[in-house]
């Protein structure tokens, strides 16, 4: 591709081009320059161009095209799908001057008015339609006539006269059917999504009914698009990692620029050292117990990493539960909070075991109550962990904020701040230092 690209040939980059993948393409790219970027742009089509950016995040498709004049730009814009429109556009300066005079103008702003949690802003327009009533051989060949339009066909959406969803018809099925017929013969009443909807709920349904495509409609049950098991599959993969930055305590690891990231991180930075203070001030309190029995202090790193442990496991499959099915994640509870008992009774067995031969060893003179101090302690923990785990998620998605913004860092915190206080309270009861 470099070769065609400094030796100007237009007609070989493009028949060159023509047999890749846009996937291929965007990654080959990013081996060229800067210079040989802006050059394999300029030799090639408008139709070309969006077929190349429509596989780039809208960030680095409007970078593109922002070199471009405006009437290329629109050009290239028309090409693209009407969620892929959509995402570019609010992405590029001059918005209004853009959407002016495009090929779907009226679509592409009813797209614009809602927020990126909802379904409307990732609707297509790239679909099929039939009226209720049309002779299986005229709707069959419509079918035909239309197919260029869309990149694939599974299902061909139906309506009545007034542009009412009515359901759909595989296209095997249409292709399967007899004359005479009519289309509503073969129509299936399947799930849609209203435009208002949240996203991450649709695209939950489709998932759940095993579909390709599912039905946007507005408030009056109107088709006005579609959703796409690509937007689906794009929409699962940013729903993860928006949930592992919130578990890392991270806002947004796609914010550029060092003073802008750590921006972003210092108020949770704040809120968990925060949070820690109360371990130091728990561990002072007990200051005379590490002191006469210094062995505990070699034992408080595993209590304390336990626990955290145990509750991070439950945080994970609970949110994986509140996700999934919502009414089983507190019955789910009761299994997690007896495995953490179980498994704190195994963990406390083993570590006391460690322990009283540690303490033999060094010649402390209650090595038995030290480890009936660790076997309690570590028990305890890891048995409340799960609690923690469990409730704290719970208890946010109650109030309706996102369970998973309890995360790992802020449920550790809490965990230590317990454990410390089991650990030495134990150690004081058992000992008797104070």
């Amino acid at each position: 591709m470099r070769t065609f690209i400094r030796k100007k040939d237009k007609k070989a980059l493009l028949k060159h081009v023509k047999k890749m993948h846009p996937y291929d393409i965007v990654e080959a790219l990013n081996e060229l320059t800067a210079a040989e970027q802006e050059q394999f742009y300029t030799l090639l089509p408008e139709d070309e161009i969006g077929r190349i950016i429509a596989f780039m995040e809208p960030k680095e498709a409007a970078d593109v095209i922002d070199d471009f004049d405006l009437a290329t730009q629109k050009t290239i814009i028309d090409t693209l799908d009407l969620d892929d429109a959509a995402d570019l556009i609010v992405h590029l300066d001059h918005e209004t001057e853009l959407i002016n005079g495009l090929e779907n103008e009226q679509s592409i702003t009813e797209v614009l008015k809602y927020t990126e949690e909802k379904v409307g802003a990732h609707m297509s327009d790239a679909y099929i339609s039939l009226t209720l009533g049309t002779d299986i051989k005229i709707a069959t060949k419509n079918v035909i006539q239309k197919a260029g339009e869309v990149d694939v066909i599974n299902h061909i959406f139906i309506v009545d006269h007034e542009n009412n969803y009515k359901g759909t018809v595989e296209l095997r099925d249409l292709v399967r059917t007899k004359a005479p017929a009519l289309i509503d013969d073969i129509t299936e009443f399947t799930p849609f999504a209203f435009a208002t909807d949240d996203i991450e709920e649709a695209v939950h349904k489709m998932k759940n009914y095993g579909l390709h495509e599912m039905a946007v409609v507005s408030g009056e049950l109107h088709l006005i698009g579609i959703l796409t098991i690509d937007d689906a599959i794009e929409i699962y993969h940013e729903e993860s990692v928006d949930d592992f930055e919130k578990l890392s305590a991270l806002p947004d690891t796609r914010t550029k620029g060092v003073i802008k990231s750590a921006a972003k991180r210092l108020p949770w930075l704040l809120l968990l050292l925060v949070l820690s203070m109360p371990i130091a001030i728990a561990t002072s309190r007990f200051e005379e117990v590490i002191t006469s029995v210094a062995v505990l202090a070699l034992f408080q790193p595993l209590i304390l990493d336990a626990g955290g442990d145990v509750a991070s496991q439950t945080l994970a499959v609970t949110l994986r539960l509140l996700t999934k099915n919502p009414k089983k994640a507190l019955k789910n509870g009761g299994i997690e909070i007896l495995t953490g008992i179980i498994n704190g009774i195994g963990l406390g067995i083993v570590a006391g075991i460690v322990s009283f031969i540690i303490s033999k060893v060094i010649g402390i003179t209650e090595p038995f109550n030290v480890a009936l101090v660790v076997f309690i302690s570590l028990a305890v923990t890891v048995a409340t962990g799960p609690i923690f785990g469990l409730f704290i998620p719970l208890i946010l998605d109650k109030m309706k904020i996102d369970p998973a913004v309890a995360s790992s860092p802020l449920i550790t915190t809490l965990i230590d701040i317990t454990s410390v206080v089991i650990y030495f309270g134990v150690a004081t009861l058992l000992l008797g230092v104070i």
